[in-house]
This record gives C-alpha cells, sequence and structure tokens, in this order.
C-alpha cells in the first residue's frame, strides 16, 4: 500500500535527503535547483510512502493545462526510487500516482524517465511498468554519450579531430578551468542568436545562482587562444558518473580555428583518468520532440567520440 502526499516547501529538508540517497537521483532534483524557476511552472511534485510511513520514492513534477508532467523545468525526470525499493513496490508506486492523478482531476500524466548512464544503480523498473500501464513514447530526443570505460577503440576521435588537438596544444592554445560564467556568457548568448535567433534557457543570473548553490556540481570551462583571449567555452553538470555539457559554444575566433576541439580532447583526456567518472554526455541534438535530427551537430558529437543515448518521454491517457 503506497499513500500519496503533494509536496510542500515545508518537505524541502526531507525531500533533499531523500535525493541524495536515492538510487537514481542527481543534483538537478534537489530544491535548490528545481526551485530556481519556480515563477514559471506550478510544482506538482510527489512523495510516496508506504503503510509502515516510511518515504520509498519521490516524482519531481509540475501541473499544466490539465496535465502532470515530470517537471517541465528538468532535462530528465521520473520516480526518484530508495536504495531498497524492488520492481513490485515501483509498479506500485507508479500505480498509486496514477490513481492520484485521476482524483486530482489530471487528464494526462507526461513522464520523462532519466536516462540509464544518470542511474547510480539499475533503475528501469519505472519502464516496465509505463509498459504494462499502456503508456506510449511521446518524445524521444538523440544525445551522443562517451563511455571513458569501455575499449577506446570503441570511441576514438575522427582521426581530424585528433590532429587538431595536437596542432592547437603545439601552438600554445590552453584550457581554462572554473572560470567565471560571465566571461563566457557573451559567447555563449551571441552565438545563439546569430545561429538560432533564441537564448540560453537560463539567463546569466539564473546560472550564477545555480552555480552558486551547487559549486562542486557545475563548472565553466574555455579554451584560451596564445594570446590569452576566450574563444569559446562549455558550462559542465558534473552528477558522480555522468559529466555533462548543458551548454557549449564558440565565437567565430574560435570556430574558425576549432577551438572547441581543443577543450573538448582536454576535458576527454581529464575525466578519462577520474575513476568515478564513467559517462561524457554532449547532450542531445533534435528539434520537434525529436522529429528532427540536427544532422550536423549529432555529427560534429560522434566525431569526437560519442554515440547514442535517448532521452524519452512517456504519455498515459488518465
Amino acid at each position: 500500500m503506497i499513500s500519496i502526499k503533494r509536496y510542500t516547501p515545508a518537505d524541502a529538508p526531507v525531500w533533499d535527503a531523500f535525493v541524495r540517497t536515492a538510487r537514481n537521483a542527481t543534483f538537478l532534483f534537489e530544491r535548490a535547483y528545481m526551485d530556481y524557476h519556480s515563477d514559471r511552472f506550478t510544482d506538482h511534485s510527489l512523495l510516496c510512502y508506504n503503510d509502515k510511513g516510511a518515504l520509498v520514492a519521490v516524482l519531481p513534477a509540475n501541473e499544466a493545462d490539465g496535465a502532470l508532467w515530470s517537471h517541465q523545468g528538468l532535462t530528465y525526470g521520473g520516480l526518484l526510487v530508495a536504495p531498497k525499493v524492488v520492481s513490485a513496490d515501483v509498479l506500485t508506486a507508479l500505480q498509486a500516482i496514477v490513481d492520484y492523478a485521476r482524483s486530482a482531476g489530471f487528464r494526462t500524466l507526461h513522464y520523462k524517465p532519466m536516462p540509464h548512464i544518470y542511474h547510480r544503480a539499475p533503475a528501469q523498473d519505472d519502464l516496465y511498468a509505463l509498459w504494462r500501464m499502456g503508456a506510449q513514447v511521446e518524445v524521444c530526443n538523440l544525445s551522443a554519450v562517451i563511455d571513458l570505460h569501455a575499449d577506446p577503440a570503441l570511441h576514438r576521435p575522427e582521426y581530424c579531430r585528433r590532429n587538431m588537438f595536437g596542432r592547437l596544444q603545439r601552438e600554445g592554445y590552453t584550457v581554462d578551468w572554473e572560470v567565471p560564467l560571465a566571461e563566457f556568457w557573451p559567447i555563449l548568448t551571441d552565438n545563439l542568436q546569430q545561429r538560432y535567433g533564441a537564448s540560453p534557457v537560463h539567463t546569466l543570473d539564473e546560472m550564477q545562482r545555480l552555480q552558486k548553490a551547487f559549486p562542486d556540481q557545475i563548472l565553466c570551462c574555455v579554451v584560451r587562444s596564445p594570446e590569452g583571449v576566450a574563444l569559446g567555452g562549455t558550462v559542465l553538470y558534473e552528477t558522480g558518473q555522468v559529466v555533462h555539457t548543458q551548454y557549449s559554444s564558440a565565437s567565430e575566433q574560435g570556430k574558425r580555428c576549432s577551438a572547441l576541439d581543443y577543450l573538448y580532447g582536454s576535458l576527454l583526456r581529464v575525466y578519462a583518468m577520474e575513476e568515478e567518472v564513467r559517462y561524457f554526455d554532449f547532450g542531445t541534438s533534435n528539434e520537434d520532440a525529436g522529429r528532427t535530427l540536427n544532422a550536423s551537430l549529432i555529427h560534429y558529437k560522434e566525431s569526437l567520440g560519442g554515440r547514442g543515448v535517448v532521452y524519452q518521454t512517456y504519455f498515459l491517457a488518465l
């Protein structure tokens, strides 16, 4: 028997303590991260208690237009479970969430499971439960990921990338770790505006506040010319066994000299030596709920050694 409680701000300490020990959670589910855009989303996160009163699972979620969503402000979500939770518990918890959602008047459930590479231990019981309920995939985005523990022959960058890295290294280009976000942000915003007429999902102020809350997990790196000019960079999210490129961009000068090749080559060499890091996730390359694949973007990521991992969203009519 599972009982469902809607999250309130008073639950924040309990929520965060659970997230830090869950089998499949990252810092993105702590309230200091989830609540930075609370003005844009109506939170409807749920806590699942067993018949002994123990918290066994939580669902980061929001409500919008009569639907209950795995939180739309997060890249991934799904049911976060306690270490000792087993498959039968997950089935029961998800059924209790569906029953709760129906009784609360929601018409649909949109569920964004966490890609398996982020799991601290296997935790795909929710996908089985969704299949049992008749849920359908409504979004399927494709990310490019390097398994740093695999045989290097399986993810070796293309020769042109390796050659470019060596040339820039010889010419005196360098990578500067842990630089202020404000130095990289103009490169990012200018590039997004010129190429796509778009802006970063986060404002500089939002990202600075998030980095202040999670200084050990959010990192900004730039590649510099021999003269010390920042030519490109990336914002990295370090989530235990995964390093994810949240943002990445180069200036026009940086593109001409392939500065990002040197940046990624340097990062991959460093993280490959860190035993606790297994995956380097370049992020998705899609539009229109995954139906359109940005061929040139994913080709670049694959030329660095990345291979496919999907980010999905499931739909269930209630």
